[in-house]
């Protein structure tokens, strides 16, 4: 497989995909969803959020946009692939698209000397703030 910039690879029904969080595909997300990529990363790093998933599997579906996968499609690949590999996915695909708030949230972990834990959590993109 070639690879495309920002795409996180993985293997699904017997061949390779990826997941790829583009410009595109976060305007199909947010149009479905009422709400942005950004606010679905803050909705799903809170507290009793560990559940959601309408917004995994509409975030699956929207970095998927590329195969014209229904939402059904791409939860029946979260159900191949399991629920923890798809979030690891999607943290992997986050941080490929944010790849400057990955960076500072890793120095910001290595200056706190907060770099433990199982797996690092999905980076927190900032919004700029608006020109005048």
């Amino acid at each position: 497989m070639n690879m495309i910039r920002g795409a996180v690879p993985f293997e699904a029904e017997g061949r390779e995909r990826f997941l790829r969080l583009t410009t595109n595909a976060q305007v199909r997300y947010q149009e479905r969803a009422g709400e942005t990529l950004v606010d679905a990363i803050v909705a799903m790093q809170g507290e009793g959020s560990q559940g959601d998933m309408l917004r995994l599997r509409r975030l699956i579906w929207a970095g998927m946009g590329h195969e014209g996968l229904s939402e059904d499609a791409a939860g029946d690949l979260i159900d191949e692939i399991g629920l923890a590999e798809a979030s690891r996915l999607l943290g992997d695909a986050i941080r490929a698209a944010f790849p400057e708030a990955a960076k500072a949230e890793a120095e910001a972990e290595t200056e706190s000397g907060d770099a433990g834990g199982n797996a690092p959590a999905p980076a927190k993109p900032r919004a700029k703030p608006a020109a005048a």
